[in-house]
């Protein structure tokens, strides 16, 4: 068999995503033929080399890529694993057979779309804030926008944390009783709490936030705490309307992620 780099290895067989597998191998838990992985463009043959992660021989089987969306519910860590023992994503991912992981972060106050691949590349190009992949949320804020800090934050941006947020489309959906309000937020910025953090920064702090869309997949009536599997012609519009290319992906630094946890599988029939 052709050899093939032991990232790129772990990465199609489900394993984990690649950030992950690039710092379990900067921390020294991957091994091949019983030595350790400095390189992760190290070549290898699925066939015949031994490799172990964090001292467990896999056992490499090349899975297909599959696509699966969930309705992740609030108080939900959006990873495989926690280390404080908080519900995790993979307590609602039973009935899929095959090694998927989430694609980015929804923070654990929050609720919606999450998207789960074993598609590194697509991760990787999903991830990537250069692609401006547009992601559509549902906001519930303290109090009400001015018509003017409206028009700011659609025409201009706001200049925020020493840089600009660029601009982005906020649509006014109701009033509650108690004088706060729903907006229908879409933006292609993707730092850390980018949307609780411009609406905190303006006066009006989030309350509730459901993620509805990343680009051209939408949650519509999916229940929380369930997910499905996503059709071919799915993701084959999504990477349409996105411009996917696999020359859009970008290299990543290694960073300070949880050590590694292999998600089960798991023999449940799908629902």
């Amino acid at each position: 068999m052709t050899k093939e780099k032991i990232q790129k290895v772990l990465q199609a067989a489900g394993i984990d995503s690649r950030r992950n597998i690039r710092q379990n191998i900067h921390d020294g838990l991957i091994q091949v033929n019983n030595k350790v992985v400095t390189d992760p463009n190290l070549l290898v043959d699925i066939a015949t080399d031994s490799i172990k992660v964090d001292g467990r021989r896999i056992k490499i089987k090349i899975e297909k890529k599959s696509y699966f969306i969930l309705n992740k519910p609030y108080g939900v860590v959006s990873t495989l694993y926690d280390p404080e023992g908080r519900s995790t994503v993979k307590d609602f991912i039973s009935g899929i057979k095959e090694r998927v992981y989430p694609v980015g972060r929804l923070d654990y106050h929050s609720e919606g779309l999450i998207l789960l691949t074993n598609d590194g590349d697509l991760t990787n190009f999903v991830i990537s804030s250069r692609n401006k992949i547009p992601k559509v949320y549902m906001i519930k804020v303290k109090g009400m926008l001015t018509d003017e800090t409206l028009k700011e934050l659609v025409s201009k941006g706001i200049f925020m944390e020493d840089r600009r947020v660029k601009p982005m489309e906020v649509e006014f959906l109701r009033k509650t009783a108690q004088k706060n309000s729903w907006y229908r937020v879409t933006i292609v910025e993707g730092k850390k709490h980018v949307v609780r953090n411009i609406f905190k920064y303006i006066g009006h702090p989030v309350e509730k936030l459901k993620r509805l869309a990343i680009g051209s997949l939408q949650l519509k009536k999916l229940p929380t705490g369930h997910w499905r599997e996503l059709a071919e012609e799915e993701i084959t519009e999504f990477k349409k309307s996105s411009r996917y290319s696999p020359e859009k992906i970008l290299p990543e630094k290694t960073q300070n992620t949880p050590k590694f946890h292999r998600a089960k599988s798991n023999n449940s029939d799908r629902k």
